[in-house]
């Protein structure tokens, strides 16, 4: 017989936010409140196998959001190679913008889904998954995020612990964005502007994360300035790019940093259009480094990240899960912050 969440959570007499805590160590839970919990798992035959359907050949779902970036994609795709050498089956349905896909796929058979997207999705088969560094400390009241910037209550619950029925997460990694926002800041100052910008997606919750992430890190923050007009939120697209950029430029933004590749393409495209040149008239910071980014004119300064770590992090977790493996998963998930690659699209604010 299965063993839900909210059974657990009743005989434990704690929320099912808290079980979720307990089983994907996310946040700090007090012992003796581990301890409850635990312990109605055990007198209620509870365990991971619990969420797990019998199949003879395993079927896992590795997804990427809807509308992915590059990085995300290749994740996916090394996680996926990774998890078929060990026999298992797996689809690729896409999440988050039609749920759809996934439940035809958890209805086929699949037991767990393994995804690099940022937010819950309340499953009712373990999901691993990646998390934003500072949703570990968002759990708790008055805590802080990464770089010690206070998080409000309205900010906690973006990125805070899955509560919906059956939500089973486990935090195979976590992704530094205010770490990744902090060096690409400090790379800018330090080549001397101040008055920098943000292209984002107009969805979904990685530009949540990194707006969140652009107004507790920004050199200006203290300034009394409206960092608001500075952000420029439009749709994943090579048109999005080429106009945005050139709304922050008439705002006097002297740098822009950019979350898409497509979007970045844009911009290149809309300065040249304006007649204006990178890095002369506006340095760009890329997220995200893709075979491209080498290659556009001129070369894209980028915040890369670790995809070889990312992925191997959810495969060890996956195959955990599974009790493929007997590793064990770590007591505290890796973090993997964005590392700057300065190319030639960077350079000193013009005076």
């Amino acid at each position: 017989m299965k063993v839900t969440l909210d059974e657990v959570a009743a005989r434990a007499g704690v929320s099912l936010a808290t079980v979720s805590r307990v089983l994907g160590r996310r946040g700090a839970v007090a012992d003796a409140t581990r301890t409850k919990v635990l312990e109605a798992m055990s007198e209620l035959g509870y365990s991971r196998s619990t969420l797990l359907q019998d199949a003879p050949r395993r079927l896992v779902a590795v997804s990427a959001p809807g509308n992915p970036e590059h990085w995300q994609v290749q994740v996916c795709t090394r996680v996926s190679k990774a998890l078929q050498d060990h026999d298992l089956l797996v689809t690729r349905p896409l999440v988050e913008t039609d749920p759809e896909p996934l439940q035809v796929a958890i209805e086929a058979g699949a037991i767990a889904l393994v995804t690099p997207t940022l937010t819950s999705l309340d499953t009712d088969i373990p999901c691993i998954r990646v998390d934003e560094q500072s949703a570990a400390t968002l759990d708790e009241p008055g805590g802080q995020a990464a770089g010690g910037a206070p998080v409000s209550s309205a900010a906690a619950g973006e990125s805070g612990p899955a509560t919906g029925p059956g939500s089973a997460d486990i935090i195979a990694a976590r992704l530094d964005l205010g770490g990744g926002m902090t060096t690409a800041f400090e790379h800018l100052r330090a080549i001397g502007h101040r008055r920098i910008g943000l292209i984002c997606n107009d969805s979904g919750e990685l530009a949540v994360q990194l707006i969140r992430r652009f107004l507790a890190e920004h050199p200006a923050r203290n300034l009394g300035l409206r960092l608001e007009d500075w952000i420029a939120q439009v749709p994943k697209s090579f048109s999005g790019g080429s106009r945005a950029v050139l709304e922050l430029k008439d705002a006097t933004c002297t740098a822009v940093i950019v979350q898409s590749a497509l979007q970045l393409h844009g911009a290149l495209h809309g300065l040249r259009n304006r007649y204006l040149q990178v890095p002369r008239d506006m340095s760009i910071v890329g997220f995200g480094d893709s075979p491209t980014m080498k290659f556009t004119g001129p070369p894209a300064t980028v915040l890369g990240l670790d995809i070889e770590g990312l992925s191997n992090a959810l495969v060890a977790a996956t195959l955990t899960t599974l009790r493929i493996s007997t590793t064990g998963l770590p007591t505290v998930p890796p973090v993997f912050r964005p590392r700057l690659i300065a190319r030639t699209s960077t350079t000193a604010a013009r005076q």
